[in-house]
């Protein structure tokens, strides 16, 4: 029964994170909708797309360490069902500061679902099965974000942004019911190293790998957040046509991390895999920038290939954190990776778009591969004995 079961937590785990997903990487999708409803520049749409972010930050060590102490399930339900209220409120804005609010807050609740669905899986998992289940749970975020970018922005077009706003708010209703229904706590909390009673935050390990996770979210959001942007004002694309490519890019993402998460099973080993994500990401970046600035249409392919690879790195990282935390501090741990990671996501957007509108988007493509080769340079110690 616990064998089956597992996958069971895992389906459960999939739909919470995916519900999550959609709410908080949609708003790229919608960005043009955005602007011009709400009358923003390049600029003030970076800020705004930070929004849900900025409320993540917030909350997702709070949120992890309520996993470890009160369960994933009453977690993740609590979660989902204030993300509902705060998306219903979404739709009685009209100004910016609002709006923003509401954003924030939605943010902080879908918090809740981060750390507590990965907890949920590594409870379960054996290590020898904890890459591909956890490269499965994380593909839930580019399939939710996928699905977003694919229905979404037609949907705001044609009925306009509230419509979409309260379909994700279905979408986590619907969430927090089988995540109450089936969920529940792992008998024991499984690790595969790690040293116990020690603060997440004190472990020099953990905290290497959360500023690898900063860095590659630099050039994963040079992708998702703007790829819309880009090609509408760049490349003369309808913004269904651009939607549909960014749901291209979140799909193929997702499938790079189960195939990344099973590679490392087969390896026994998270980080060398991850080391090497992350230098094919800083070449293809590279090249997307020489072609951007050559301004022809064959940077779109590798640019979806590039933004393709540059999600796939997640899972890798999420599960190596997870494996070396204590027992008893899982949620704790991702918490804190999980933090760095939206930390990144919020302050790159805003970062991205004036290094874009104040030189152009070879250059921000280039500094996307700079984070790559970064992250290269930071995990390299801990691949040593």
């Amino acid at each position: 029964m616990t064998s089956r079961y597992r996958w069971v937590v895992l389906a459960a785990g999939v739909v919470a994170q995916a519900s999550s997903a959609a709410v908080l990487q949609s708003l790229p999708g919608l960005a043009p909708q955005l602007r011009s409803e709400y009358g923003l520049d390049l600029t003030g749409l970076g800020v705004l797309l930070a929004s849900v972010t900025i409320g993540l930050v917030a909350t997702l060590l709070l949120w992890g360490a309520a996993a470890d102490r009160f369960g994933e399930r009453l977690v993740m339900t609590a979660g989902l069902l204030l993300v509902v209220v705060a998306l219903v409120a979404v739709t009685t804005t009209t100004t910016v500061g609002p709006l923003m609010a509401w954003l924030t807050l939605t943010g902080a609740a879908c918090a809740s679902v981060n750390a507590a669905s990965g907890r949920a899986v590594m409870g379960w998992f054996p290590p020898a099965e904890r890459g591909f289940a956890m490269g499965v749970r994380q593909t839930a975020l580019p399939v939710g974000a996928g699905l977003a970018a694919a229905v979404l922005p037609p949907l705001a077009a044609a009925r306009g942004l509230d419509a979409a706003f309260l379909v994700m708010a279905a979408a986590a209703g619907v969430s927090a019911v089988v995540v109450a229904a089936l969920v529940r706590e792992a008998p024991q909390q499984v690790v595969a190293t790690g040293a116990r009673g020690r603060s997440p935050l004190r472990d020099g390990r953990i905290r290497r790998l959360s500023a690898v996770s900063a860095l590659l979210v630099v050039p994963q959001f040079a992708v998702v957040a703007f790829v819309v942007v880009y090609l509408v004002d760049e490349q003369a694309f309808a913004i269904a046509t651009a939607a549909l490519v960014l749901a291209a890019v979140q799909f193929g993402g997702g499938a790079g991390r189960v195939v990344a998460g099973r590679w490392s099973d087969r390896v026994g080993s998270r980080l060398e895999p991850l080391r090497r994500i992350a230098a094919t990401t800083c070449g293809l970046f590279v090249v997307v920038s020489v072609l951007a600035a050559a301004g022809t249409r064959v940077v779109v392919p590798l640019l979806v290939v590039a933004g393709i690879v540059a999600i796939s790195w997640n899972g890798l990282a999420f599960t190596a954190v997870g494996e070396l935390a204590g027992a008893g501090r899982t949620g704790a741990a991702l918490g804190t990776q999980n933090t760095a990671v939206a930390l990144s996501a919020a302050v790159t957007p805003p970062l991205l778009a004036l290094v874009v509108s104040a030189s152009s988007w070879a250059v921000g493509y280039a500094v996307a591969a700079a984070a790559a080769a970064a992250a290269v340079l930071v995990v390299g110690p801990l691949l040593r004995p």
